[in-house]
């Protein structure tokens, strides 16, 4: 008999959909890196006889019930979902999670927090968060985190069921996956490097792998598939420097290159010899390639994911960076992650199992791991996308982009629309849901007081029946007491009678 599970992923691995297609329907989740957790997740839990579907990113309480008629079991995985910006999917999340019946886990969660862990910046959702954390919980053994820093936000909110997992992408290649690191990394080396477009860095390395390294810069962003498709200018205003807009010689040369699938991008990642940045999933799609990497940690996200996993990072503090990708390559130090990596894949293993579920590496998967693994060789993957517009005029270009942000502009004041619906839907369904509970209070009071009334006038006519039953004593007695008074006159005419007879 064949088991389904519902996961929440923008799409499996094998949804193959061209660039313009993905752009349009936000099948990235606005960042490539769920790609690559998403792919892992999708085939550890393709066990035998096992289907594994999408949600498609869509996911609501309506929608339990389905679920629960048609599903064995719901996969969760997560990336940085405590963070203000993802707070009304996860309230709905929560909302659908507290109906669901089957089986279900939460497959890692981080948030989103500074380097040195401050959660006050997450203080106005802490009762979402809650409300999310209480439904998993009533569902799994434990919340799964990514690091230790989202585990000690968990606790400080009161949740001690708590363990740390890291990022079940690492699992991809299971227990055994290990990096080997070259001593030295040749000038001209072939190496790839990510950017955080909303907080731009590393100018300095970026420069020195432009004029060093044959370099290519491997976008994740929605922002930046929308510049290579239509030639738009997302990050006006930026360093010249990084690939931020569309004049860069990444983008003018046809270098850069973003994958809308895990396989392919980690695929194109082992052929490098170096890669660094501060995306996480972009370096770990370099490690899952066997590709050295260093991670450039700014945030909490990649912080804990680094430390837990032993991935190579350096801080980000603009004091001590690294300036050049020699130097950046030195801190290349995999021996901490291939000693632990079978120790720390038997965490996530075991969490796995105390839900109930299996997974494609337990023993007897083997066939299950062949199939799979046949699968993904013989789907063919669209190529990496790069710059569609290099061969057009420069009319035809901007024409091009003139429409497409027309239509982002549209798309975003829909969106406004939609979210300010949703939300006067929420506050009239607030004030419906207000008013019902005050008429049922009105009609609980009113039949209070109705069941009162009835209950006084059973009393008063209990307190009628007795008065009434108390005159006619009274009145029986008035005249028992009037016939006593009549005797005596009667026994003197009697009296008197027989004297006189005598």
């Amino acid at each position: 008999m064949t088991t389904r599970y519902l996961m929440r992923l923008g799409k499996t691995p094998f949804d193959v959909v061209d660039a313009f297609h993905t752009l349009d329907q936000n099948l990235l989740g606005t960042n490539s890196g769920n790609l690559v957790y998403g792919a892992s997740s999708h085939k550890l839990f393709s066990t035998r006889d096992t289907v594994v579907d999408a949600n498609y990113y869509r996911i609501n309480a309506k929608m339990a019930d389905v679920v629960n008629d048609e599903y064995d079991g719901f996969i969760l995985p997560l990336a940085n979902a405590f963070r203000p910006q993802f707070e009304g999917q996860l309230l709905r999340t929560a909302e659908f999670l507290e109906r669901l019946k089957i089986p279900f886990l939460m497959l890692s969660g981080g948030a989103q927090l500074p380097l040195d862990g401050d959660p006050s910046a997450l203080k106005a959702m802490e009762p979402t968060v809650k409300r999310f954390a209480r439904a998993v919980l009533n569902g799994s053994s434990a919340l799964s985190v990514r690091g230790e820093m989202t585990a000690d936000y968990l606790r400080s909110l009161g949740f001690h069921d708590v363990v740390v997992v890291g990022c079940p992408s690492l699992a991809l290649y299971g227990p055994g996956h290990r990096v080997d690191v070259p001593e030295t990394l040749a000038p001209g080396s072939q190496i790839a490097y990510n950017l955080e477009t909303k907080d731009p860095f590393g100018e300095d390395l970026i420069d020195d792998a432009e004029r060093h390294y044959r370099s290519t810069y491997i976008p994740q962003e929605h922002g930046t598939l929308e510049l290579m498709l239509w030639a738009t200018d997302p990050y006006p205003g930026g360093d010249p420097r990084l690939p931020l807009e569309r004049d860069h010689p990444q983008f003018t040369s046809a270098r850069a290159e973003m994958f809308l699938d895990a396989y392919p991008w980690i695929e194109r990642m082992s052929q490098m010899s170096f890669s660094f940045g501060a995306r996480a999933h972009g370096n770990i799609a370099g490690v899952l390639g066997g590709t050295p990497s260093v991670m450039l940690a700014h945030d909490s996200r990649t912080l804990e994911l680094a430390q837990h996993h032993a991935i190579p990072y350096v801080i980000r503090d603009g004091e001590h960076d690294p300036r050049t990708v020699e130097e950046l390559y030195a801190h290349a130090d995999f021996t901490e992650f291939n000693r632990g990596h079978a120790e720390r894949f038997e965490v996530l293993s075991s969490f796995i199992h105390d839900n109930g579920f299996e997974h494609i590496y337990d023993p007897g998967q083997e066939s299950a791991r062949e199939e799979y693994e046949q699968k993904v060789a013989g789907t063919t993957f669209p190529p990496a996308v790069r710059p569609t517009w290099l061969d057009e005029t420069p009319e035809t270009t901007h024409r091009h982009a003139v429409l497409q942000e027309r239509d982002a502009a549209r798309k975003k004041a829909q969106g406004a629309i939609r979210r300010d619906a949703t939300k006067r839907q929420q506050q009239t369904q607030g004030q419906i849901s207000e008013l019902t509970q005050r008429l049922d209070d009105a009609e609980r009071r009113a039949e209070a007081a109705e069941n009162r009334a009835r209950k006084a006038e059973a009393r008063m006519a209990k307190i009628e029946k007795r008065l009434a039953t108390i005159s006619r004593l009274t009145e029986e007695a008035t005249d028992r007491s009037q016939r006593a008074v009549r005797i005596p006159t009667r026994l003197q005419k009697i009296v008197s009678r027989s004297t006189r007879d005598r």
